[in-house]
Order: structure tokens, then C-alpha cells, then sequence
């Protein structure tokens, strides 16, 4: 009779990420910003995964307990940084704001400044 081995990604927990980002002033979506998803550890921050924002600026960035989980945590706790594409620098983040043992499913609404927006689009986006 065969063997089979355990397959462990079955018992893995999924977690979804998802909001709308707009501007601020106008409450206008942000179509094309890159939202990047972490989980704050004490040593080095976990990388969970990246969405663009669609036309009407919603986003939806999917990862597992895989991508954070150690001997002491089991839950993620949740920040975004939103950036322009092809700028290094984000135009917003929620690392003041984490969300600590985030669930399985969390939302964002999110509104930026247009001169945050301004500012790293540079001059050359005038």
C-alpha cells in the first residue's frame, strides 16, 4: 500500500489585504499606486506581497501564515506603504497605525494629499 506524505501548505492560513486609496482632498481613486504589505517584526520586516490599485483605486494583496510566521507568532502584525510607481520612497504607510494580530481579512481606506502625490511624482510629471 502507498505512502502518502503530509502536505503541509493545506493546513497554512490565508489572509486578504484589501482597501481603496483616493485622494485626499477631492476623495478622487488613485489608479497605478503600488501597495506593499508587511508584517512589523522586532529584527527585519517581513515582505507578505504587493498589489497595484485598479481604476477605481481598490486593491487586494492575498499571502499566507507561510510568509511571517515563527515560533512566536502566529498572526500578522499588519502594515501598508503605498508608492509611486518607480519612486523608492512611499507617499504614505500605515507603520503608525499597525495592526497587530491582524485577522484573516482587514481593510484599508486610505486617503493621500495630492502634494504627497505631487512631491513624488517630481518635476518632470508637470
Amino acid at each position: 500500500m502507498p505512502q502518502f506524505l503530509p502536505v503541509p501548505w493545506i493546513r497554512w492560513q490565508r489572509f486578504r489585504v484589501e482597501g481603496v486609496i483616493r485622494e485626499k482632498e477631492s476623495g478622487r481613486p488613485l489608479p497605478g499606486l503600488v501597495v506593499s504589505a508587511f508584517d512589523k517584526d522586532l529584527v527585519s520586516d517581513d515582505y507578505l506581497g504587493e498589489a497595484e490599485t485598479d481604476e477605481s483605486g481598490s486593491f487586494e494583496i492575498r499571502f499566507s501564515d507561510a510568509d511571517f510566521k515563527d515560533a512566536i507568532e502566529s498572526q500578522p502584525d499588519l502594515y501598508l506603504c503605498v508608492f509611486v510607481p518607480g519612486t523608492r520612497e512611499p507617499v504614505h504607510d500605515t507603520a503608525y497605525a499597525i495592526r497587530k494580530n491582524a485577522s484573516a481579512d482587514e481593510h484599508y481606506e486610505i486617503e493621500i494629499p495630492e502634494a504627497a502625490l505631487s512631491a513624488a511624482s517630481g518635476p518632470e510629471a508637470s
